[in-house]
């Protein structure tokens, strides 16, 4: 709003300037005005900013380092990335990788047992956690500059060599499984691993820990994990902060550097490339008696380096991925009062996609809810046009200056796009990408990945809750039960 106003009084006073000045030229203020270093925020441009420059390179056994220097706080953090994991469990021991990564950290070394590690973190007030995931899981260390080489060497001496105690996993794993019991307490989390299920099906994907293979995972089988996981061939190291690049070759080729490393031995992430297998079109009810049901759409979407992927953000954003500006949460929260939060988003990776709808409503508003989202995805050209994309093209730019706010977390993007299988051009050409996205593209994104019939549903709420409304849902809904 204040731009628009600038921009109109701008404007007047170019236009008065050849009656004062009597036939003259215009003066040169006008031009100068124009070489101002705000001027670009006039003409609704955003400067280039500075992306941070990571360095990589290896320890003398292959291991692979990221770097990246950042001195505004005397901090350091590392990432210790363990490839394979999760897809690598048996069925019956699913949670087995968790529960390694858990005790491991929770519970020491023999040096360190838990209460002298916990001791020695909170005296340096340093941090050291894990982070699960199906292809990657990543030890945390947050350290201070002047602690950070101490606390390396103490850590890689807990990683390499843990203690694994047999009471500390019994209670990590007591705790897993009350956790487990009240999984269902909370009806979004619950549709959403109902949604894994349904959509991923009994593929590595849709897999997921319960309490019976919890209960299958023994002290015996965390020391025989060790052994599998904690090779140098696996690792990748993230280091972000108060380092200089010389003292930090130097304290991890004296630690990770003298890690067996077999290249060979790497696990095969290519085995998560797998497609859904929930049919289109299909509706599903995860059974709960509660007053209001969530519903959730997904549906197979593009990979990262796909050309569409611009086109992509945009319509999401315009859809339902800007809050409560988006046509989605207009329609739904604010015209109908039906729910407090609808939405949308997406996923990509190295190999596929989703993209996603997600809701909450009173149970008698459900039939109505789901014919104007289907409405909606139907007729994308009620929201889409020239204007609102440039405003959407405009938010998203002046968002891409936040990526690089916190080093911590553009290490974590760099990563990202690294394994997502983006060229190191993709940030810095990001802006002129999306600034070519037109909307022709964005309308051809809306047309074939989002159309209605396109979606998997799950409703997850009553029994009985399901009322054709919709003329393109099925009759009945199919009833999805989970193992907690």
């Amino acid at each position: 709003m204040h731009v628009k106003r600038y921009i109109t009084a701008a404007a007047v006073c170019v236009a008065l300037a050849p009656a004062f000045a009597k036939g003259k030229s215009a003066p040169k203020a006008v031009t100068d005005a124009q070489e101002r270093s705000w001027y670009h925020y006039i003409r609704d441009e955003m400067p280039k900013p500075k992306i941070p420059q990571v360095k990589q390179f290896r320890l003398s056994n292959g291991i692979p380092v990221y770097y990246l220097n950042a001195e505004q706080v005397p901090l350091v953090h590392m990432q210790i990335f363990v490839e394979g994991g999760s897809f690598e469990v048996p069925d019956e021991k699913l949670g087995l990788h968790g529960l390694w990564g858990e005790t491991l950290v929770f519970s020491g070394s023999e040096k360190l047992d838990r209460d002298k590690l916990s001791q020695y973190l909170e005296n340096r007030a340093s941090t050291f956690s894990f982070a699960g995931g199906a292809e990657r899981s990543a030890f945390n260390l947050n350290s201070m500059s002047h602690y950070f080489a101490r606390d390396v060497r103490e850590m890689f001496a807990v990683l390499s060599a843990p203690r694994l105690a047999s009471d500390d996993f019994e209670l990590l794993r007591k705790r897993v499984l009350q956790e487990f019991e009240r999984r269902d307490e909370n009806p979004g989390k619950w549709a959403a691993l109902g949604m894994t299920k349904l959509f991923w099906g009994d593929t590595l994907r849709g897999r997921y820990a319960t309490a019976r293979t919890v209960k299958n995972v023994g002290r015996d089988d965390l020391a025989a994990w060790q052994k599998k996981i904690w090779r140098g061939e696996r690792l990748s190291l993230a280091v972000t902060g108060a380092i200089a690049e010389q003292n930090l070759k130097s304290l991890l080729e004296e630690t990770f550097g003298k890690m067996a490393y077999d290249q060979g031995a790497r696990p095969n992430l290519d085995v998560m490339h797998v497609t859904p297998t929930a049919k289109a079109n299909t509706l599903s009810l995860l059974p709960k008696d509660i007053p209001q049901t969530t519903v959730v759409y997904k549906a197979p979407g593009m990979k990262h380096t796909h050309a569409d992927y611009y086109a992509l953000r945009v319509f999401d954003f315009l859809l339902g991925g800007d809050s409560f500006n988006s046509y989605l949460t207009q329609k739904i929260r604010t015209e109908k009062g039906w729910a407090y939060s609808a939405y949308s988003t997406f996923d990509t990776d190295d190999f596929t996609g989703t993209v996603m709808l997600f809701t909450q409503t009173a149970n008698m508003n459900l039939p109505d809810v789901i014919a104007a989202i289907d409405d909606i995805l139907a007729k994308p050209e009620a929201f889409v046009n020239s204007g609102k994309i440039e405003q959407a093209k405009l938010s998203l730019k002046n968002k891409f200056v936040f990526l690089f706010e916190n080093p911590v977390q553009y290490m974590k993007l760099f990563l990202q796009l690294k394994w997502d299988g983006l060229s190191e051009s993709y940030l810095p050409d990001y802006v002129q990408h999306l600034s070519k996205v037109s909307e022709a593209d964005v309308l051809r994104v809306a047309k074939t990945y989002y159309r209605p019939e396109n979606f998997t549903l799950l409703l997850c709420g009553p029994g009985d809750i399901y009322k054709k409304k919709s003329a393109l849902r099925p009759d009945k809904a199919s009833v999805l039960q989970l193992e907690k």
